[in-house]
C-alpha cells in the first residue's frame, strides 16, 4: 500500500503565528475589538445595564427614602436593576459634586435635594460644582416641610412665647447642619424678630438632641420629627411652608404669625450630569411623574406628611432658579457664609 505524506500540504494551510501576515491580522481583530467595546450605548437602548442612583446623604432620610421608592418603581418599569448608593458628607455636596463629574450616559442619576442645590450654594461660593449648569433636572419628586419643634420641658407653648423667652434668656437651636435650610430659617427669624438663638449644627437634624433636652429646640424636617409631635415628646411650634400641613393641621405657619419671610420646603427632585441625552431625560421624566401621581405613592406621602409637586424638565428649570434668586440675596443679608 503506497502511503501519502501530507505533511507539504499542512506546511502550506498552516499559518504561522509569528509571520507579519499573522501579526497584522491579530491587530486589526484587537483594534475592532476595542472599539466595539468602548463604543458607548446609543440612548435608544437605554437602559441596557443596572442605573445608580446617588443618595447624597445616609440612610432613613427622605431623600434616601424617596431615592428607594424610585428604584423599585424605575426598576419595574424598565426591567433594569435600578439601585440606591449613599455617598453621604458635607451636607450633601459629596455625593452631588460625584454625581456632577459621572458619565452623561443615564446609567448614573442623583436624588438632587435643596440643600446641595439651594441653600449650600448660597452660603458657600466653593461648594465645587454650579447648581444650575454642572447637572441635568429631570423631574421634581417630593418634599419634606420643616418646623420649629421644642421639648416641652422649656416651658413655652407658642412662638410667641417662645421669642420672649429668647430675648432675656440665651437660647439654642439644633439643624441639619452649618449651611442647611433649618440654619438659614434660623438665622432669618433672628433677623425678623430681632432675637439671637445660637446655631448647633446637629446629625439628624438634631432630633435626638431636643428630645434627650440636650438642646431645646430643632428646625428640621418633619419626616424625622414627625413621630415625636404625634407623640407629645417634642412640640411643634411652626411650620415654614406656605401653608399648613395637612397631617400636622393644628400647627400655624410662620406667616400666619406674621413671619412671611421665614419659609422653606426641603424639596427633591431627580437630576443627572450635564448634557444627558434627550431621549434618556424624556422617558425618565415622563415616568418619574407617574410614579408620583400613583394613588400608593400618593397614600406613602401623606403618612409621612411629604409634600407632591408636579413639574415639567422646564417647570422645575425655572422654579430652581426662583428658588436661588430668593435664597442667595438672603444668605447675604443675614451675612451667612460657610467654608
Amino acid at each position: 500500500m503506497t502511503r501519502v505524506d501530507n505533511s507539504s500540504a499542512v506546511k502550506r494551510t498552516t499559518r504561522d503565528p509569528r509571520s507579519p501576515a499573522t501579526l497584522r491580522f491579530a491587530l486589526v481583530v484587537l483594534a475592532v475589538a476595542g472599539i466595539l467595546a468602548s463604543e458607548p450605548a446609543r440612548p435608544d437602548d437605554w437602559p441596557s445595564r443596572p442605573v445608580k442612583i446617588i443618595v447624597a446623604f445616609g440612610p432613613g432620610g427622605a431623600a434616601d427614602q424617596l431615592g428607594r421608592l424610585l428604584a423599585i418603581e424605575l426598576s419595574a418599569t424598565f426591567k433594569q436593576q435600578f439601585f440606591v448608593e449613599n455617598k453621604p458628607g458635607s451636607s450633601g455636596s459629596i455625593g452631588s459634586a460625584l454625581a456632577a463629574r459621572a458619565d452623561p450616559d443615564g446609567y448614573t442619576l442623583l436624588i438632587a435635594g435643596s440643600g446641595p442645590h439651594l441653600t449650600g450654594p448660597a452660603v458657600n461660593s466653593n461648594i465645587g460644582y454650579d447648581p444650575m449648569r454642572d447637572f441635568t433636572h429631570i423631574a421634581m419628586i417630593g418634599g419634606d416641610g420643616y418646623a420649629l419643634a421644642i421639648n416641652p420641658a422649656l416651658g413655652v407653648r407658642s412662638l410667641a412665647e417662645l421669642l420672649t423667652l429668647a430675648r432675656h434668656k440665651p437660647l439654642a437651636a439644633a439643624s441639619p447642619g452649618p449651611g442647611s435650610l433649618g440654619h438659614l430659617l434660623l438665622e432669618q427669624l433672628n433677623r425678623k424678630a430681632n432675637v439671637d438663638i445660637q446655631h448647633i449644627p446637629s446629625p439628624g437634624g438634631g432630633v435626638t438632641d431636643v428630645v434627650g433636652n440636650h438642646v431645646p429646640m430643632a428646625l428640621t424636617a418633619l419626616l424625622t420629627l414627625g413621630e415625636h409631635i404625634h407623640a407629645g415628646t417634642l412640640v411643634a411650634l411652626a411650620v415654614a411652608s406656605t401653608e399648613r400641613i395637612p397631617a400636622f393641621a393644628d400647627v400655624p405657619t410662620f406667616t400666619e404669625l406674621g413671619y412671611p419671610d421665614v419659609r422653606g420646603t426641603t424639596w427633591f427632585w431627580l437630576a443627572g450630569p450635564k448634557e444627558l441625552p434627550a431621549s434618556i431625560i424624556d422617558k425618565l421624566s415622563r415616568e418619574v411623574r407617574r410614579i408620583v401621581q400613583l394613588p400608593r405613592t400618593k397614600q406613602r406621602f401623606e403618612r409621612q406628611s411629604l409634600l407632591a409637586m408636579d413639574l415639567d424638565v422646564g417647570g422645575l428649570n425655572k422654579f430652581l432658579s426662583d428658588e436661588l434668586e430668593f435664597w442667595i440675596p438672603l444668605a447675604k443679608d443675614v451675612g451667612l457664609k460657610v467654608e
